[in-house]
């Protein structure tokens, strides 16, 4: 049908662990600034970080991580699952704000068995623009994502850390 086939360079070798970098665990290689791996990491505390995902649904698309290293939800603490919930909030209104998002899918994969591909509990929030589904989505099996990383690290990394701090959940 197409001359030329469109792609998702690099994303096919990284699930298929060709090219994940050589790391006992991705997201802790992360948090410690590892220069193994891609840095896209815009915050971080003593509880959380949140980076931005490698390969996103849409801008925007960002991982809320424990600093703590723990693979099931239930492992984690009243305190982390408390600051978890207030960051995505935060970090919903930032996107508001930013991008102007119609909706978003919030969720987890807990477990290889459930979808999960790095075993370092994380959570992702995936800001959704509406009618997103285009002739190249269907036809070509490939998503297109109009805005690069850095350019999405740069604008959310300005502003991030107004929407995490407890002065600004003090108006709800």
């Amino acid at each position: 049908m197409f001359k030329n086939w469109l792609r998702a360079l690099g994303k096919l070798d990284y699930v298929q662990g060709k090219e994940r970098p050589d790391v006992e665990c991705i997201l802790c290689a992360v948090r410690d600034n590892d220069d193994r791996v891609r840095i896209l990491k815009i915050y971080q505390d003593d509880i959380l970080f949140v980076c931005l995902n490698l390969y996103p649904y849409n801008p925007g698309h960002l991982l809320i991580v424990p600093i703590r290293h723990v693979k099931r939800y239930i492992n984690l603490t009243r305190i982390e699952v408390m600051r978890i919930s207030r960051a995505i909030q935060g970090l919903q209104h930032l996107l508001d704000d930013l991008y102007n998002p119609k909706g978003y899918n919030i969720g987890m994969n807990e477990g290889r068995i459930a979808g999960g591909s790095i075993e370092h509990l994380h959570f992702h929030l995936v800001p959704r623009y509406g009618e997103e589904l285009g002739y190249i989505d269907i036809v070509g099996k490939t998503r297109i994502v109009v805005e690069s990383l850095e350019s999405v690290k740069k604008k959310l990394a300005h502003r991030i850390d107004t929407y995490l701090n407890e002065d600004f959940f003090s108006e709800f």
